[in-house]
């Protein structure tokens, strides 16, 4: 089965990422690329959801499963294609984007980045979203469409992980990511490395090392991130005092909640709620 849509150039040139066209490739053992450099003048992103294929590259051969992915940014040579004896049920999306975008940012080596999801699912739920659109497409769905294709980017960008880095079991991300929902919606409660720790049960020595690599903070700022975003939102929404914000949030001397805010915030706490409340 191969699925294309094409779109014309939006109305509007000033979105941030728009799609040319996207589409998607399953029981099609014959699939396979290769663009020359410079031929093709958009992003080319790749998700695979069964079957297997590969990417190659100037490293050799990449293989690829279900909850991998590639991006090739502009120009870029592409080779890449199907296992015949296992095709792939592979969805692509060729677009336009503004440099800096979830996911193209870096755009990676040779102008090519391989990565690996542990849930593609919500890319597939946006992805239907986009097709729908095109049942016919009409110019005034342009922003919903251009949003659709920025969210699978954002989706990609705070799921995905380099593939060749990757090292760290899908089981564990998803440990910590779970540790790290219950650390923001808990932010207010006396929490330690160990308590901490104890929620993904691992050791406090590795659940530091790895939450950084997973969530790109340590536990003890991303804490302190929590507690500063839940400090904002209840001093524009209620009229609780400094000192029952800093308690309610997590602080148990309002000087130090004082320090902390204006340190991460850039404002105390009573000019935060003066300008924005």
């Amino acid at each position: 089965m191969r699925t294309h849509y094409y779109l014309p150039e939006p109305a509007i040139t000033k979105y941030i990422c728009y799609p040319e066209s996207f589409g998607r490739y399953s029981e099609f053992p014959q699939h396979r690329e290769h663009r020359p450099e410079g031929m093709m003048d958009y992003y080319n992103l790749h998700l695979v959801f069964s079957g297997q294929g590969y990417v190659e590259h100037e490293r050799g051969r990449t293989i690829l499963q279900a909850g991998d992915g590639f991006l090739y940014s502009r120009k870029a040579e592409q080779r890449y294609g199907t296992d015949p004896d296992l095709p792939w049920d592979v969805r692509w999306i060729h677009f336009k984007a503004a440099a800096g975008l979830p996911l193209v940012a870096g755009e990676g080596n040779q102008g090519l980045k391989l990565f690996t999801s542990a849930d593609l699912e919500r890319c597939a739920q946006v992805m239907n979203a986009m097709y729908k659109l095109c049942e016919p497409f009409e110019t005034r769905e342009e922003p919903r469409m251009s949003a659709l294709l920025y969210e699978v980017l954002a989706e990609l960008a705070h799921n995905a992980e380099p593939l060749e880095q990757y090292a760290i079991s899908r089981e564990k991300k998803e440990s910590i990511r779970v540790a790290a929902d219950q650390i923001l919606s808990r932010c207010g409660e006396p929490w330690t490395l160990a308590a901490m720790a104890e929620l993904s049960g691992y050791s406090t020595y590795y659940f530091v090392r790895i939450f950084q690599t997973i969530i790109g903070k340590t536990p003890n700022q991303y804490l302190t991130d929590c507690r500063i975003a839940a400090a904002k939102s209840l001093l524009i929404t209620s009229r609780m005092t400094i000192g029952q914000v800093a308690e309610r949030v997590g602080f148990s001397q309002a000087s130090y909640f004082i320090r902390v805010f204006r340190r991460e915030a850039g404002f105390s706490p009573k000019a935060y709620r003066e300008l924005f409340g």
